[in-house]
């Protein structure tokens, strides 16, 4: 799949909070997938990843219940070898930040 595709895909994923943790969890690996087109990206591609990635941290809270249900995300960040920067696999940190930070 192409980036642009992607970037679609993700849009419209952090539209739906209220889908299964399966469907978030695929939700972020198309966003670690995105990451690795970083430097193709174009100025309205960025803007486009940004605005979806504000709604990600808007609705931080919904996606990780759903996650949660379904899979450990300390676990998965481990196995995975999920680096730091990918701050979206972070979401159980992210929803204990104070409101201001996220």
């Amino acid at each position: 799949m192409n980036y642009k595709k992607l970037i679609e895909v993700y849009e419209t994923d952090v539209q739906f909070p209220d889908v299964s943790g399966m469907e978030h969890l695929d939700m972020l690996m198309t966003r670690s997938e995105i990451s690795k087109f970083e430097s193709h990206l174009s100025d309205e591609d960025r803007k486009r990843v940004l605005n979806a990635d504000r709604i990600l941290l808007q609705r931080a809270k919904e996606f990780y219940e759903s996650i949660k249900g379904i899979a450990d995300l300390v676990s998965w960040r481990r196995d995975e070898n999920i680096p730091t920067t990918h701050w979206w696999w972070f979401l159980d940190v992210i929803v204990q930040l104070p409101l201001s930070a996220a």
